[in-house]
């Protein structure tokens, strides 16, 4: 259990200026597109989705507003091929279409990219919180490292924030829930002058423990609050700025490590499986672990714990975008700062003992500046640009098992990386009906790690650039490219075909445990081809949209997360995933929203060595092999404003949460 679930009772809203909530499921408001039409920026433009040779899902206002305040996880239910894993509000891993980076460690990036307004996130534990009053969010899937960089290998998820207007604007909702949440959101927005705007956005959720700790605090309150300052202008005729300054804050969360205690044995294999009610296989108790303790009801809203248990973040950001008409060209500028800290603690045993609890620490800084030129005549759309970016994370971890085993774990490691990239991409109208569109983008990392271990206060093990110079300090240079024809034969249909080749740079593990080898620490980078067709279909009067698209992946140097006992390693596997995925929405009437959905998976991890020695080929983690949703959404006039009735579901065939694939991991059809 990785999240809060809160019974809704009361919502409120205040509607100031009906203007843009009114575009219901368009996410925007732009000139030169249809009423309805969705426009995303996935191509670094704006597009209708029905017209770009992408698998692109986009949710406009109307879906985001129904998918809980703060609660990026829910997109899972709304978008095809699409999981989400969240360890409480910590860290919030993605996965689409089986690709994933499932290790927990803070220092890593993901290779699902996570884009806040065209900037990129590298912090795992920066993206919960950042879904309160956007336009739209975007969730590109496939390889999109051509446009968007080097951690885009399986695609990117793009939140975009509601923009300054040029009236007066805004919107207040009120959330009372059990358990004594109660959450807020809001904004207004409108003109400070004839060239300048404003909008402030704010955003609240307090209370809500939901889990009855028998030993003390109750689990799974939240005390977080946000906000986001945006001011946008006009410079002479032809120039165009917006500055955006934003804080998350979770102050003493009791949202850590929410799990449901599960006693457990290896079988033959090495792997964990769980251990029933009335069996006693470790000599201790019925139903009980190696160490003695059983969870007494089994009910997952109770628990024992002990531990820490506590989530503390502050992370802020500045953000500076210009784009300039040159005539023929416009130019844009992305500058970035970000920073981080924050502090984690859970009970990992979820028992009344300190047999295993778990703390972590971050400090990081994010630079980065992007600049581009593109351009567009009658027959040829060009993008090309230069990217840099610097990240620096310091991070600190204590694992205490000194109830069970008498250790204390500590170790600290500061990883910095720099990277920069050069990319570009051309759109050909061939003729009337076919566009050829070919990409490229080279980048290259280098990364330095410091690390340094030690148990119950003696230091048993260094890692860096002085003593391992050929393992400790890496660089890596990799492209990503694209080929692509697409066919029109009329302004309704279009049909794809595509091969894109995506890259994730190599890295560096973090080890709780030894022993260490140095050789093992690092891992190196993974390249992924995507050979995709697919066809997008426009229906009765342009209310309706049909998508299908096939694929297949090729992954070569899969960077597999594994536990080995009680070691972390990040290896290198080749891997392979195939699957479908069909979507349709319809309006059919005034006021009602359909949607339905099915995405079918297959994806095979190769050379995996299990705890037994073995080796074999594993599903790969998160990939059930269908997925099937939909969703009814009515909304009608009520007064001065409008009231929505919705109900939305999803079925997941049955999947692992790790490369293991262990009876532990598996989490059953649902």
């Amino acid at each position: 259990m990785r999240r809060g679930i809160s019974g809704l009772l009361a919502s409120a809203a205040i509607i100031i200026g009906m203007g843009s909530a009114a575009q219901a499921q368009s996410g925007t408001s732009e000139a030169g597109f249809e009423p309805g039409e969705i426009v995303v920026t996935a191509q670094k433009r704006s597009q209708s989705v029905q017209q770009i040779g992408l698998a692109v899902s986009a949710l406009g206002q109307d879906n985001l507003a129904a998918l809980g305040r703060q609660d990026v996880s829910a997109l899972a239910a709304q978008v095809p091929g699409l999981q989400v894993n969240q360890y409480s509000p910590t860290i919030t891993v993605f996965n689409i279409r089986g690709v994933s980076q499932n290790d927990f460690a803070d220092s890593q990036e993901a290779p699902i990219a996570f884009y806040n307004d065209e900037v990129y996130i590298s912090a795992l534990g920066a993206i919960a919180g950042m879904t309160y009053d956007l336009e739209r969010i975007e969730v590109l899937r496939g390889p999109q490292g051509t446009l968007f960089g080097r951690n885009a290998t399986g695609g990117l998820v793009q939140v975009v924030s509601a923009k300054p207007t040029d009236h007066l604007d805004g919107f207040v909702t009120a959330t009372v829930g059990s358990y004594g949440q109660i959450a807020t959101e809001g904004a207004i927005s409108g003109p400070l002058s004839d060239t300048l705007r404003a909008r402030l956005s704010f955003t609240t959720n307090n209370g809500g423990a939901y889990i009855d700790n028998r030993l003390g605090k109750d689990l799974g309150s939240a005390k977080f609050y946000a906000g986001r300052f945006q001011l946008a202008g006009d410079v002479g005729e032809n120039g165009r700025f917006n500055l955006k300054a934003q804080l998350l804050r979770n102050d003493h969360d009791r949202q850590g490590g929410i799990y449901s205690h599960g006693a457990a044995i290896p079988n033959a294999q090495g792997l964990g499986t769980f251990i029933g009610a009335g069996e006693n296989p470790w000599g201790t108790c019925n139903g009980c672990d190696a160490l003695g303790y059983g969870e007494p009801d089994r009910d997952p809203f109770t628990a024992s714990f002990n531990g820490p248990n506590y989530f503390n973040r502050t992370f802020w950001s500045i953000t500076g975008r210009y784009e300039q008409d040159l005539g023929g060209a416009t130019l844009t500028s992305i500058t970035d700062y970000q920073d981080l800290r924050k502090d984690y603690g859970e009970d990992a045993d979820m028992s009344p003992a300190t047999n295993f609890s778990y703390e972590t620490a971050q400090d990081l800084y994010q630079i980065s500046q992007e600049l581009r030129l593109s351009g567009d005549t009658d027959r040829v759309n060009w993008l090309a640009g230069l990217y840099g970016i610097k990240i620096h994370t310091r991070n600190g971890y204590v694992t205490d098992t000194s109830g069970a085993f008498g250790l204390i774990e500590e170790y600290r490691s500061i990883l910095n990386t720099e990277s920069v990239a050069a990319f570009g991409q051309v759109e050909y109208k061939l003729s009337d009906q076919f566009t050829a569109i070919g990409g490229l983008r080279y980048s290259r990392d280098w990364k330095r790690f410091d690390f340094v271990h030690s148990e119950n206060g003696v230091q048993d093990f260094v890692f860096n650039t002085a003593l391992f110079p050929d393992f400790a300090k890496r660089r890596f240079s990799d492209y990503s490219g694209k080929v692509e024809l697409d066919f029109k034969p009329n302004r309704n249909t279009l049909l794809y075909a595509s091969i894109n080749r995506g890259t994730k740079s190599g890295g560096f593990g973090t080890q709780a445990f030894g022993p260490f080898d140095p050789a093992t620490i690092a891992f190196d980078g993974e390249v992924l081809t995507n050979y995709e067709g697919g066809v997008k279909l426009t229906l009765f009067d342009r209310t309706t949209n049909f998508n299908v698209s096939g694929f297949y992946y090729k992954y070569d140097g899969y960077q597999s997360f594994e536990l080995l006992g009680v070691t972390q390693l990040i290896r290198n596997k080749p891997a392979r995933i195939k699957g479908m995925e069909v979507e349709f929405t319809t309006r059919p009437i005034a006021g009602l929203y359909l949607q339905a959905f099915l995405t079918l998976l297959d994806g095979r991890v190769k050379n995996v060595r299990i705890p037994s020695g073995d080796i074999v080929d594993r599903d790969m983690p998160q990939a059930p092999s269908v997925s099937l949703g939909g969703l009814i959404r009515y909304a009608f006039a009520a007064g001065p404003g409008r009231l929505a009735v919705q109900t939305n579901w999803k079925h997941d065939s049955r999947q692992y949460f790790s490369t293991f694939n262990a009876p532990v991991d598996r989490e059953p059809a649902h």
